[in-house]
């Protein structure tokens, strides 16, 4: 390919000396020409512009991929993460931007209790038709079970029952984690709140409760009269995930829950990762901290992320 761009350079220098040739020029531009032909057409050279051919073939292919990635990334805000952005939106300052479900309300959900047919719901807000989201959490709630109730523990992330401490942990209380979104009675989808998709998602499925993607959920919870839930466990041990080599961690979990009487907001952070070698190339990690505490107002940074109904 250089050689051939040379001959090309040389012919047109020749060419432009004058609007003309002389016998001499034309007679070297000719020379060359055939001198180029000559060169091209040995199995040397064909062999080099296939290997050329090639490797623009395989430029191309991968800047396309680039060109995708980067049309991938405009539509979500993380392109790596695309399994945790199925279905789901972020919002921007408190506002879902392209939001066409219109007013609906933001419930919480009691569990179904035996012999009922459907849960009973909690409106503590509602999204506007133009996706803002507002919250209007009421004074009085009727709270189905106490704070030392064992499935009150929305991530169960401790090793001993016995590090659970309370006090007056026969309160009333009520929690949900994720909260669901409601139009003329029928599901939409479900919300949660923090600052990290992939946490978010993890922190609601027990399957991927270990996950040590880094960052934090919030989430409301009612309790009937002060009363508080402290832990503080240290654990190590021998840990995986399907597919990959087993790792030993160090792990803490902090419960420090210090609940007034009425709405609390509370925040689950995951600090730190151990990152899981997979076979399968899959980014898999564990956590090495989980801190449990209580903001006094929510964050100017929250993120609310909905998730669509699926229907299967």
């Amino acid at each position: 390919m250089k050689t051939r761009i040379l001959f090309t350079f040389l012919i047109l220098i020749i060419s432009a000396s004058s609007c003309g040739q002389t016998p001499e020029q034309q007679k070297m531009i000719d020379d060359a020409m055939r001198m180029q032909d000559s060169i091209m057409n040995t199995p040397q050279m064909k062999d080099m512009m296939k290997q050329l051919e090639e490797q623009e073939k395989q430029l191309k292919e991968e800047q396309g991929k680039r060109e995708t990635t980067k049309e991938k990334s405009k539509k979500s805000p993380n392109s790596n993460d695309d399994w945790y952005w199925r279905n789901t939106t972020a919002s921007k300052q408190g506002i879902f931007e392209e939001w066409d479900k219109g007013a609906a309300d933001v419930v919480m959900m009691y569990r179904v209790m035996p012999n009922q047919q459907k849960p009973k719901t909690l409106k503590i807000g509602t999204i506007d038709s133009n996706g803002r989201i507002n919250f209007d959490l009421p004074a009085e709630v009727q709270t189905q079970s106490e704070l030392s109730r064992r499935n009150n523990i929305h991530f169960f992330d401790i090793q001993e029952e016995s590090s659970l401490a309370y006090t007056n942990g026969d309160t009333g209380y009520f929690a949900n984690a994720s909260l669901f979104v409601l139009k003329d009675g029928q599901q939409l989808g479900t919300l949660t709140m923090g600052n990290s998709v992939k946490v978010t998602t993890n922190l609601t499925n027990q399957s991927t409760l270990y996950s040590g993607d880094e960052g934090y959920i919030l989430y409301w919870a009612f309790a009937q009269d002060n009363c508080s839930l402290t832990v503080n466990e240290d654990w190590s041990g021998d840990v995986r995930s399907d597919g990959t080599n087993t790792i030993k961690v160090q792990t803490n979990v902090m419960y420090d829950l210090s609940f007034k009487k009425g709405w609390n907001l509370v925040k689950t952070e995951v600090i730190g990762k151990y990152d899981l070698d997979h076979e399968r190339g899959l980014e898999v990690s564990w956590f090495k901290n989980h801190k449990h505490t209580i903001l006094n107002s929510m964050p100017k940074e929250v993120i609310y992320y909905f998730k669509t109904q699926i229907a299967y």
